[in-house]
């Protein structure tokens, strides 16, 4: 666990060094999936597809704000299907922009759960969004999460309706559209997805906001578990077949990515757990605080040794004492032939 920490504090260090330059590159790694993904997905228009574009596009985003890049995803999402059926590019924008609206009008700095999601679900581990949430937000996030979880659905049916050839008929459009409502009403996978995120969140939240020792802990694996349990139980009454390994591997997976993040994010000292009371004008409180759990990373400190310069320094010592010796003889004896004695040094310097 000490080594854990070590790291821990030494991470830390290094991204409050880099934190200038760190958050433009993740935005724009963020970017770039997102971006990726919508290419490989519904790629209709070569022209977007290409990597000179996508990477100017992502470079962009790296210095803008996160619901510029969801802007701009929506956008090419619309161009995507432009290329295809103007109608059904006019339902995707529509759409979208209701979405967005939604989102940007009561969660507007939580931008990065709509990205997140259609990723994790790609992924197969879309459960650690609800429970991450659960953890370090509140249950309005639910908000962001069901649009995500909107935008994913609604993008598998929009391809599905851009198989079908229309025209710029009123009936076309008419036939698209009601295809679109009535998919995405049907689609009992998608209800059932939002349910259950909807509880893993309320469920984890409420246990991590309790006065319990390790109550992110506990939160987290209270999550997945009923997580696994929910969607069991919506797949056998709403008769929907779900892989069920998937679904225990990829919430697994999901707790261990939340847990990792948690203790990045927040790590709590139980042992040393103070009480605290004391009072105001109108209150009495009764105080838990527990410490967070800090340490100080060792320093190394090396020592280097130069054996030239203890040489050198050797050499110099010798010199002078052999001056010294000159300088007391001359004292004594200003005739002496000084030979003898350097015969001497010399003599003692092969030694």
């Amino acid at each position: 666990m000490m080594s854990l920490l070590v790291l821990k504090e030494r991470l830390i260090t290094i991204y409050q060094k880099i934190d200038v330059y760190a958050k433009p590159i993740i935005r724009f790694v963020m970017a770039l999936i997102v971006f990726l993904v919508i290419n490989n997905s519904y790629g209709y228009d070569s022209r977007f597809k290409s990597l000179p574009v996508v990477l100017i596009l992502s470079l962009i985003c790296a210095f803008l704000p996160t619901p510029i890049m969801i802007i701009m995803a929506a956008m090419i999402s619309f161009l995507h299907f432009y290329f295809v059926s103007q109608i059904l590019s006019i339902i995707v924008i529509i759409v979208f922009l209701i979405l967005y609206l939604l989102f940007a009008r009561f969660t507007p700095k939580q931008g990065y759960v709509l990205v997140l999601i259609p990723i994790c679900f790609m992924l197969k581990i879309p459960y650690v969004v609800p429970i991450l949430l659960g953890v370090i937000a509140t249950p309005l996030s639910m908000i962001p999460v069901t649009c995500g979880i909107i935008v994913y659905f609604f993008i598998d049916i929009a391809k599905q309706a851009a198989q079908i050839t229309v025209t710029l008929s009123v009936e076309d459009a008419l036939m698209v559209y009601t295809y679109v409502v009535d998919s995405l009403k049907s689609n009992k996978e998608m209800l059932l997805t939002i349910a259950a995120f909807a509880i893993v969140m309320v469920i984890t939240y409420m246990i991590r906001t309790r006065k319990i020792d390790h109550a992110f802990d506990i939160a987290i694996a209270s999550g997945a578990v009923v997580n696994i349990l929910v969607f069991l139980i919506g797949d056998l009454r709403l008769d929907i077949q779900d892989q069920i390994v998937w679904l225990v591997l990829g919430t697994i997976i999901s707790g261990m990515i939340v847990y990792i993040i948690q203790f990045f994010r927040l790590t709590l000292d139980y042992t040393t757990v103070e009480y605290v009371q004391f009072q105001d004008d109108d209150y009495y409180y009764y105080v838990k605080a527990v410490p967070k759990m800090k340490i100080t990373v060792p320093k190394k400190n090396v020592t280097k040794i130069n054996e030239k310069k203890v040489t050198a320094d050797n050499v110099d010592i010798k010199e002078v004492v052999k001056n010294e010796l000159y300088d007391d003889y001359d004292e004594k004896y200003d005739d002496t032939n000084y030979d003898e004695y350097d015969d001497y040094f010399d003599e003692d310097n092969r030694k």
